[in-house]
């Protein structure tokens, strides 16, 4: 996900709660300009003595539209993670890492192609608990603990977790972020056995016409300078959010 609009939100928040990143396209009208980060390779520069002389940027324009306030609030799916912008001008994210984790009906878990027979997993409707194969010699920990919100249920493990040891919040914050942050506020998804991220009103957004500004806490300042310019485009049931660094990303709406 690094390197997206969404991803520049992940990584933003990560030192707080976390930020997002983006993408390209084209069109006309009211043209906005973005300006990718030039290439750093020696073919990509001319370097003198006293100057060093840049490649010219080539603008990437698209058309731009006076909406109505409130298109884009609903549930939003991206290749990379699925954003919901809510009337309250608050944003969730949430980010799949079944690639990474997941749960198998039968109990055994899976994380980072290693797998955890039903020895080392306990769930009693409540709180999931993967414990660690050591060694001869080593003593056994907690590799992973979830704790369910709201009711519990002893026959699915389907639902929203707060996440309770903090080997579980360093990984997801060297997912998210690069950086290993212990006390990273995120929640735990299982949907069909598969662990996704969810980070519930990290975020705050205003819409205006097709400008979108976001911000996420004390990193507002941050946040603005990184993300730049922010506009979007609605094709159907298409998103694509622009911004003036260079960055897009494409969303589809959800049902």
């Amino acid at each position: 996900m690094k390197g997206k609009i969404t991803a520049i939100l992940v990584c933003t928040a990560a030192s707080l709660v976390l930020a997002s990143c983006g993408g390209k396209e084209e069109s006309s009208a009211r043209p906005i300009q973005t300006e990718p980060a030039a290439s750093t390779s020696a073919a990509a520069q001319v370097t003198t003595a006293a100057t060093t002389t840049k490649p010219a940027v080539q603008p990437v324009t698209h058309e731009r539209h006076d909406y109505e306030d409130g298109v884009l609030i609903g549930r939003w799916e991206g290749a990379d993670a699925d954003i919901e912008f809510k009337e309250n001008g608050l944003v969730s994210l949430e980010y799949d890492i079944s690639e990474m984790m997941m749960i198998n009906d039968d109990g055994t878990f899976m994380l980072s192609g290693d797998t955890y027979s039903q020895e080392y997993v306990s769930y009693d409707g409540t709180t999931l608990t993967v414990l660690t194969k050591p060694e001869e010699g080593e003593e056994q920990t907690e590799l992973i603990k979830l704790v369910r919100k709201g009711d519990p249920d002893p026959v699915s493990y389907d639902g929203i977790y707060s996440i309770d040891n903090d080997y579980l919040k360093e990984r997801l914050a060297g997912v998210l972020s690069g950086d290993e942050v212990a006390d990273l506020d995120v929640e735990m998804k299982i949907k069909n056995g598969n662990f996704i991220i969810y980070l519930e009103d990290f975020c705050e957004y205003t819409q205006n016409g097709d400008v979108l500004e976001l911000s996420v806490g004390d990193e507002a300042g941050e946040l603005a300078e990184e993300l730049g310019d922010t506009t979007f485009v609605l094709d159907d049931d298409k998103c694509v959010i622009y911004n003036s660094n260079g960055i897009t990303e494409k969303f589809w709406k959800a049902d």
